[in-house]
């Protein structure tokens, strides 16, 4: 199956990725054309690039979310099987000459955290990359307080 073209409307993109819950990374990456590495130690960002080919993202490496035309950032979210989260999330780097000079509100890390598509991913180690199944995704934006917690620490950083 080709990749998708990208989704016109957040709606659509809800809706393929609800399309994804319960299927295995090793049958997406099947679907895909995609081949599933038995572990991630090689292969860092292959799980989020699967499903960002999977959903039609645009942005690839460019610096900007990755459904572009939507402001939505895919983020993957590695669980156990009990739902808790096994590691922090990569958001964005800010170059050294940015730092100090930069107002949160036109920094990466604010339009990249706008809207985020948060994908739980079964990743735990004892599983092999294929046998990895694809949760329930959920679409998020911060709140004006969690907004004013990320200013404050982008601001202290």
């Amino acid at each position: 199956m080709p990749a998708p073209q990208p989704p016109i409307s957040e709606a659509e993109l809800v809706a393929r990725v609800a399309r994804l819950a319960g299927l295995t990374l090793g049958a997406l990456a099947a679907d895909l054309g995609v081949a599933a590495p038995l572990d991630l130690r090689h292969h860092k960002g292959w799980v989020g690039n699967l499903l960002e080919k999977a959903l039609g993202a645009t942005a690839g490496s460019r610096d900007e979310p990755d459904f572009a035309d939507l402001g939505i950032e895919l983020k993957t979210l590695p669980v156990d099987r009990s739902g808790k989260p096994l590691e922090t999330t990569f958001v964005a780097t800010i170059a050294l000459s940015d730092v100090g000079v930069t107002p949160f509100e036109q920094s990466r890390v604010a339009r990249k955290l706008a809207r985020v598509l948060w994908v739980p991913v079964l990743g735990e180690r004892a599983v092999a990359v294929p046998e990895r199944l694809v949760g329930s995704a959920f679409v998020w934006s911060p709140s004006e307080a969690q907004r004013a917690l990320l200013q404050f620490d982008w601001e202290e950083l």
